[in-house]
């Protein structure tokens, strides 16, 4: 892999994240997005500016990550890409939303960079 090819990887990983984060802060103290049915739920999504920003972000990192396909083998790019992924979630969702980073989380996401790790080589 190359270094532009990683990069645009990066690029992908930190939109998608902030994305999430977007729809969390967006819809994160809310109940059941769905109870008005789809057609209700879109009315909400697109009324809600963190949610726009949220798809804006997700679009970015569809951008970024199809670029970055152009360069490296997809069966690596989008392994590492998530697992950037977890690492940035994990790290925001304990700073930014107070959610507990437990024993069984972190195990979690060291066996799931080992795969990633062993994927990529």
């Amino acid at each position: 892999m190359d270094r532009l090819g990683m990069l645009m990887i990066l690029g992908s990983a930190l939109f998608n994240a902030t994305a999430s984060s977007m729809m969390k802060i967006g819809f994160g103290h809310q109940q059941d997005l769905l109870e008005r049915g789809f057609a209700g739920a879109v009315f909400r999504i697109a009324g809600n500016p963190w949610a726009v920003a949220g798809v804006v972000c997700f679009g970015i990192s569809f951008m970024f990550m199809s670029a970055a396909l152009t360069r490296v083998d997809l069966s690596v790019a989008y392994p590492v890409m998530s697992g950037l992924v977890f690492i940035l979630v994990l790290g925001v969702s304990s700073v930014f939303f107070a959610e507990q980073i437990t024993l069984m989380r972190l195990i979690g996401v060291f066996l799931i960079l080992s795969g990633v790790l062993a994927i990529s080589r």
